[in-house]
C-alpha cells in the first residue's frame, strides 16, 4: 500500500498543565509511523473503494486488520480481547454538522445498493480523512453486546488497541481511556455513520443502534519486530 504524503498540519492538545499557577498547552504531532501506516493507509484504502467498488470486498479481507484492530481489556468480567471495527471520531467543533450530513445522506440514499459507496467515501475522505476535520488520535465504534469490553470499560475507562499493518509489515499499539456513550451527539455519530455504511446500502438495518465507545489516544508503542515495544507518543 504506497503512502500518499499529505499537505495537512496536524496538531493535538495533549493537555494543559500549570507551572507556577501558570497555563502553559502542550501539543504533539501525532507520529510519522502512525499517521502513515495506519491513518493514511485508511485513506489509501477509501481513495481505492471509490474508484474500484466492485473490488471493495476483496480491499476489506486484505485491510482487516487495519480496519478491525483488536481491543484489549481488563477488569470485573476478566481479561479480555476482541476485534472492533473502528473509525476516527470528527473534533468535537464540527460534530454536529458532520451528524446533520451523515443524516441527509442516509436517507437521501436509503436502499441504493453499491451506488451508496462513492457517496460514502466521499464523506470518508471529507470529514473522516481529512485531520482539519478530525482527530486522528481519538476512534469510535460501537458495542454490539454488553458483554466483556462492556462491564470492563464501564469499570476501569482504558482499553488497549493492538494493530497489524498488512502484509506483516510491523504492528502498533494504542493505550487509550475508553468512554462508553448510549444518547448524544458521540452515540448518534457512530450510529449513523455505521448505517450509511451497512444498512444503508441494502435499505434495511439489522440490528439497533448500539452504545458507541470512544478512545482517546494516551500513548503508542511500535511493536515491530525491529522496535520491539518502543514508546512512541508522547
Amino acid at each position: 500500500m504506497t503512502y500518499k504524503k499529505q499537505s495537512y498540519n496536524y496538531i493535538y492538545l495533549v493537555n494543559i498543565v500549570y507551572n507556577d499557577g501558570e497555563k502553559q498547552v502542550k501539543t504533539l504531532q501525532p507520529p510519522e509511523l502512525y499517521m502513515k501506516e495506519f491513518y493514511y493507509a485508511r485513506r489509501d484504502l477509501v481513495e481505492r473503494m471509490k474508484t474500484s467498488p466492485e473490488k471493495i470486498d476483496d480491499l476489506f479481507k486484505f485491510a482487516g486488520p487495519l480496519l478491525s484492530p483488536m481491543v484489549a481489556t481488563y477488569g470485573p468480567a476478566g481479561i479480555n480481547v476482541a476485534p472492533f471495527m473502528l473509525t476516527f471520531m470528527v473534533k468535537e467543533e464540527y460534530l454536529f454538522k458532520a451528524i446533520d450530513r451523515l443524516k441527509e445522506l442516509n436517507e437521501r440514499l436509503w436502499g441504493k445498493g453499491r451506488a451508496v459507496y462513492s457517496a460514502a467515501a466521499d464523506f470518508l475522505l471529507e470529514w473522516i480523512y481529512n485531520p482539519e476535520l478530525s482527530d486522528p488520535l481519538t476512534l469510535s465504534t460501537h458495542l454490539m453486546s454488553r458483554g466483556h469490553t462492556y462491564i470492563n470499560v464501564r469499570a476501569t475507562g482504558k482499553a488497549t488497541i493492538g494493530i497489524l499493518i498488512p502484509p506483516d509489515r510491523g504492528a502498533l499499539e494504542l493505550r487509550a481511556v475508553a468512554e462508553i456513550y448510549e444518547e448524544g451527539s458521540y452515540f448518534e455519530f457512530v450510529n449513523l455513520l455505521h448505517d450509511l455504511m451497512h444498512a444503508v446500502p441494502r435499505g434495511e438495518r439489522s440490528h439497533p443502534w448500539y452504545p458507541s465507545l470512544i478512545f482517546r489516544v494516551e500513548e503508542i508503542y511500535d511493536n515491530s519486530y525491529q522496535s520491539l515495544g518502543k514508546r512512541i507518543y508522547p
